[in-house]
Order: structure tokens, then C-alpha cells, then sequence
């Protein structure tokens, strides 16, 4: 599933772009959603289109009633791998904090209470320990991970979310899912313990220190228009998975911009040392 961008201003090139990434979720969602972009050629397959009505028509019997709104940046802990001293860092900001059903369990251990627990509690230890102020939001359904559930429950400006890489392939992957399916929708800064990972909405220009790793991981074809401040330039380059990648370019000046073709679309993800992560909320702070 992904949230590829949309092109073309009707009902059917967003469908369409959404079902070449395989996403047959979000489909309404992101149709009511996102802005138009400039029309391109774009084909597409009615059948699949009828296909992904479905599915959506389906899914609309779930519960996907919003249990927390936020006007501030929220914090998401998962049962995977932390990195303390930067979880830390963002609580100390006095961040909203919400557990992903196991993730409470990690909370709980280093003494931090969440706000909310969001989950099938499938994997938590003990849901009854929990009591107020501390909120439980049991969504029952099995269509979507903990992580999704939490983000579509939820609603915040920026989402921090850590614990949803490392022990488990399968769960790195699916967090990877998320935030390409999200990724026009929902501001998401994805941070293990070595790096961090989000999808710039808008052209990208950003202060980082000198001789920082910068990774570009395309989730759709994207070309960029032009680039500044980094070793390796992306000034006409397209990168597209299985295709070209943009792993460990350098940072070489003061300001790294990124300028792809239609920014708004998130057809890419930039990757850096999570030690970075001020640097990348101050940039988000700036739009």
C-alpha cells in the first residue's frame, strides 16, 4: 500500500495513482484530502478502480473514530527498538505522549506514563495496570498494524515516532509501509536507533552540519529540479526504487535544499543520523 501524490485534478488519476502504489485504504481519504497537481499523461484501469471502491466501502464499517486530537507535535512509542536518549529528548519538550499497544509496556519499564494506549492489545502485558489519567483505546479491527491505528485515530500536526524498527522484519517493513501510505496526509519522522527517516511535502531547505550523511530513498520515481549544499547534486536526476537510490550523499554546506518536480507529493523520503533530529524539527517548526 503507499499514498503516491496524485496527478491530474479528477476523481479517477487519484484512484489510479493510489492503486499503482497498491493502496485500496485511503483512497476517499486522500481524494478529499490532497491538493491538485500540474495534469500529466496518466492511464488507468476502471476495474481496479471499482476494486479499491470496494474495499473502501468495506473498511467504512470499521471504527475509525478519532480517540486523540492534538494542535501540537504527539510522540508514538512502539514495541521495537529505542532510542532512549532522543525519546527522552522529545518528552523533555513536553510532547503529548501515545503508546502503540506493546510500546506501553517500554514505557512503563523506564517510569514514563503515557497519555493514551492505542492498539488491538494483542501484545501489551497488561491493559488492566493502566488507570487514569491514562486513556486505552482498544481498536478491535485486524486490517491494519498498531501503527497505522494509531495514526489514523489520532490527529496531530507531527508525529515522533519511535520503537516501530528493529526486532521484527516484518513490523521495520511495515512501519516503512506507513509512512509511504501517510505520508501526504500525516507529518512523520520515523527514528531508530541509528537514523531517522521522514517525506518532505514541500521543498525541502534545511541548516545541517557539514560532513552529515543525507540519504534519499525514493518511494515513487521522483526527479529533482536542483540541489544545493550537498556533495553528490540531484539537479535532473530521477531516482526510482529498484531503479537509482540516493544512499549516503554528504552534506557540504551550511543549507542542504532539495527541489523535486512536485514536491508535494512525497515521492521521497530523506534519511539522516537521528543525533539530527533538532535539526529536522526546527525545519518543521519553520513551515
Amino acid at each position: 500500500m503507499g499514498d503516491a501524490g496524485c496527478e491530474g485534478l479528477g476523481a479517477a488519476p487519484f484512484v489510479s495513482c493510489f492503486l499503482r502504489q497498491h493502496d485500496l485504504v485511503q483512497v476517499l481519504w486522500v481524494f478529499l484530502s490532497l491538493p491538485g497537481t500540474p495534469e500529466r499523461p496518466l492511464q488507468y484501469n476502471h476495474d481496479q478502480i471499482k476494486q479499491a471502491t470496494d474495499a473502501h466501502q468495506r473498511l467504512l464499517k470499521l471504527d475509525h473514530t478519532q480517540t486523540f486530537n492534538s494542535d501540537r507535535t504527539v510522540i508514538l512509542v512502539g514495541g521495537g527498538d529505542i532510542d532512549w536518549e532522543r525519546l527522552e529528548y522529545a518528552i523533555g519538550m513536553g510532547h503529548p505522549i501515545i503508546a502503540v499497544d506493546s510500546g506501553a509496556d517500554a514505557l512503563r519499564d523506564a517510569r514514563v506514563r503515557p497519555d493514551v494506549i492505542i492498539g488491538d492489545m494483542d501484545s501489551i502485558s497488561d491493559i488492566r495496570g493502566w488507570t487514569a489519567p491514562t486513556r486505552v483505546a482498544e481498536i478491535p479491527e485486524q486490517d491494519t498494524t498498531d501503527f497505522e491505528k494509531a495514526l489514523y485515530a489520532t490527529s496531530a500536526p507531527l508525529y515522533l515516532a519511535f520503537g516501530f524498527f528493529g526486532q521484527r522484519l516484518d513490523h521495520s517493513l511495515t512501519a516503512l509501509h506507513c509512512l509511504t501510505k501517510y505520508r501526504t496526509l500525516k507529518s512523520i519522522v520515523l527514528i531508530d536507533l541509528v537514523d531517522l527517516m521522514f517525506a518532505p511535502t514541500v521543498p525541502l531547505t534545511i541548516d545541517l552540519p557539514r560532513n552529515s550523511r543525507f540519504s534519499i530513498n525514493p518511494l515513487a520515481p521522483v526527479t529533482f529540479l536542483s540541489s544545493t549544499g550537498l556533495q553528490y547534486p540531484l539537479d535532473g536526476l530521477t531516482l526510482e526504487a529498484g531503479v537509482a537510490t540516493g544512499t549516503s550523499n554528504k552534506v557540504t554546506g551550511a543549507t542542504v535544499s532539495v527541489i523535486p518536480e512536485y514536491a508535494e507529493r512525497a515521492d521521497y523520503q530523506v534519511v539522516v543520523p537521528n543525533s539530527l533530529l533538532r535539526h529536522v524539527l526546527k525545519w518543521y517548526s519553520s513551515l
